[in-house]
């Protein structure tokens, strides 16, 4: 039997974030799907280009802004997510770019991101709920709450759904 992830409890200063990973996973997903069942690339370029602008981006600041208010501009964790986060731009940009179309570059970037949600929600956000003061995560939280804006994927066309056979 393998061994599964549990499910980590998370500080609610910290759900707005966490519930965001949600819609970077499916993305990637889509990806997946598109890629197996050979979508255009242009409409998928688009579709990455969609998503960076309308809620990565912003969720990367976001997260950004809120590791600005806890941890030092030395630490270790911060480090890894800003330069994370410049690989995944860096990632996306190439995509935009569409010089060399290609499938792998698809395929890096949405292993790279499934990568980089897993390690935020396995090690960085218990890491910040273990060494951050609690009425520090609760004051951020609370500033979170009043600048977050709840982002929506709806893009189209549906390029990851599987055309259906003509009978």
């Amino acid at each position: 039997m393998e061994n599964a992830t549990k499910p980590q409890k998370r500080d609610k200063s910290l759900v707005p974030l966490s519930r965001e990973h949600h819609f970077s996973l499916l993305f990637c997903w889509k990806l997946r799907q598109g890629l197996k069942n050979g979508a255009d690339l242009e409409v998928m370029r688009a579709y990455v280009r969609y998503f960076w602008k309308s809620i990565l981006q912003p969720h990367c600041a976001e997260e950004e802004w809120v590791l600005g208010r806890l941890l030092p501009k030395n630490n270790y964790m911060r480090q890894r997510l800003e330069e994370e986060h410049r690989l995944l731009q860096a990632l996306i940009e190439l995509v935009e770019e569409g010089s060399k179309m290609n499938r792998d570059l698809f395929r890096v970037l949405e292993q790279d991101l499934v990568d980089h949600v897993r390690w935020e929600e396995r090690d960085l956000f218990p890491y910040l709920q273990a060494e951050v003061r609690p009425d520090e995560l609760e004051l951020t939280g609370k500033i979170l709450e009043h600048r977050h804006t709840v982002h929506t994927d709806d893009f189209t066309p549906d390029f990851w759904v599987r055309p259906a056979k003509a009978k």
